[in-house]
């Protein structure tokens, strides 16, 4: 299994509309991905403006598949355009 978080500063006034989108798309399109296995939108606690989503997929190889798909070329220049910064960092699970 691998997990992405990745990181968003959405600008000034448009937290709501990130949210808005995550939901409305952004989860929908990730749902019906081969290997999804979860996701997660967290907003930092006393902050404004920071985000994270946590997304986890059954290997990195079906994640690649979600970034290439129809959906995430469609959502994600719209959450990106929404955020004056955006960062990430991947990981594998480390099983026993």
């Amino acid at each position: 299994m691998i997990e992405l978080h990745i990181y968003l500063e959405p600008h000034d006034g448009k937290a709501h509309e990130l949210e808005s989108l995550y939901w409305k798309a952004y989860v929908p399109g990730i749902q019906i991905q081969e290997g999804f296995q979860r996701t997660v939108l967290l907003k930092k606690r006393d902050a404004l403006r920071e985000y994270q989503i946590n997304i986890a997929f059954d290997s990195e190889e079906l994640r690649l598949k979600w970034v290439d798909s129809k959906e995430h070329t469609e959502i994600w220049p719209q959450m990106a355009a929404l955020c004056q910064r955006i960062a990430w960092a991947g990981f594998d699970a480390v099983n026993a």
